[in-house]
């Protein structure tokens, strides 16, 4: 099977696969960089709460973590016209 269009983007684009890397997966300040008592935390509160299938953890608006249905949390992150927390 053949390289996707984006991995292809990125083969020949050094520039914007440094940037993505440098924004989305690694470091400080990257998107998906969470300190480890952020983690530790949310790993606590999964175990606590023990969400089936089809659900997930969800920091609510008071910054609460509770029980939320996939699509209503994966919503919440406000898309198109749509804003956060609508």
């Amino acid at each position: 099977m053949g390289l996707g269009k984006t991995a292809k983007f990125y083969r020949s684009n050094p520039a914007s696969a440094q940037k993505h890397s440098d924004t989305n997966n690694s470091g400080k300040g990257g998107k998906f960089a969470h300190t480890k008592e952020y983690k530790r935390k949310h790993a606590q509160a999964r175990k606590r709460l023990n969400p089936g299938p089809g659900n997930d953890v969800s920091t609510g608006k008071n910054g609460e973590l509770t029980i939320a249905g996939s699509s209503d949390n994966r919503a919440n992150n406000g898309q198109g016209n749509n804003p956060r927390y609508a």
